[in-house]
């Protein structure tokens, strides 16, 4: 069970606040953490914690950071071949975090932006040996549309998760097998996940499976001809919501690739979000399959009703 990522690399600063911050203020922090990171990162680790085997390809510069990034892959179990080196900063980025889980980010992506389509035909061979090629926007539009192009030409599945948000490339679109957005970046792209019509206009540019992730009101999903499939949310201590969207990505990603049903693969990924916000940081909260096994089955682990 093999993934591809195309990837994205960031080193993650977080800062636990009394609440989020107004234009001009400065606020005192109650806890602070630094962290390996980036949405394409995050979905690496995420699924090999969950037992996939990962491939991919992740910019970085030449910058001190660039360090970090190695040590991170090497902590993590992936393989520091993935890595392609630029000159320039990495990627770097800053979230605030109030005591709800609520947080706010900004990420300058630097190496990211240079990952090419070169660079991904120089790993043909890890695309082609993947059932799954994820991306997020994170990562050029490029390097996406070569991955899911030769991807889809073997028989491969894609996951796009479009965040940050920007316009989607219909080419892109007309070759990703499952949409994975949040309720903000479904209401930017015209999605309604209560109005028939605008989810069908997406189903027809492309996508199998069209997911939106709903906070606290879990998640649903959409298909061809089929009524939504509706995930309720866990019932979790909330501590920090960073991750969580990656984590549901990886869980909803490696469960299909497990041959689960959707509505499995669903309980699956927001189990996975859930587990993710009870810790402070993403890197070490993102959850084995013991661990999620453990959280499915215990009776004290109930879904939102």
């Amino acid at each position: 069970m093999q993934v591809f990522v195309v990837g994205s690399f960031v080193v993650a600063c977080s800062v636990m606040v009394a609440r989020l911050p107004r234009a001009g203020e400065s606020l005192d922090a109650a806890a602070f953490v630094s962290e390996p990171g980036g949405k394409g990162f995050n979905l690496a680790v995420a699924a090999h914690r969950l037992g996939a085997r990962v491939d991919g390809a992740f910019a970085i510069g030449d910058d001190p950071f660039a360090a970090v990034a190695t040590s991170a892959f090497l902590t993590a179990g992936l393989s520091t071949d993935m890595l392609v080196r630029r000159e320039g900063s990495t990627g770097a980025g800053i979230g605030f975090i109030d005591p709800a889980g609520e947080n706010c980010l900004a990420v300058s992506l630097g190496a990211n932006r240079l990952l090419s389509g070169a660079d991904i035909a120089r790993v043909a061979n890890g695309v082609d040996g993947a059932r799954l090629v994820m991306a997020t926007f994170e990562s050029p539009d490029e390097p996406i549309r070569t991955a899911f192009v030769r991807a889809r030409a073997k028989g491969a599945a894609t996951l796009l998760n479009p965040s940050p948000i920007r316009t989607i490339d219909p080419a892109i679109l007309a070759d990703t097998t499952i949409l994975v957005v949040n309720r903000i970046e479904a209401g930017d792209l015209g999605i309604d996940p209560a109005t028939a019509s605008s989810v069908d206009r997406v189903l027809e540019a492309g996508p199998e499976i069209v997911v939106v992730t709903l906070g606290e009101a879990g998640a649903v999903a959409f298909r061809k001809d089929r009524p939504p499939c509706r995930q309720p949310a866990f019932r979790v201590p909330v501590v920090d919501t960073i991750g969580a969207g990656d984590a549901f990505a990886a869980g909803l990603a490696v469960s299909l690739l497990r041959d689960c049903t959707l509505e499995a693969s669903l309980r699956c990924a927001a189990a996975c979000g859930a587990l993710t916000t009870r810790r402070f940081g993403a890197f070490d909260a993102f959850p084995t399959t013991a661990e999620l096994d453990g959280f499915l089955s215990a009776g004290d682990a109930p879904s939102e009703t």
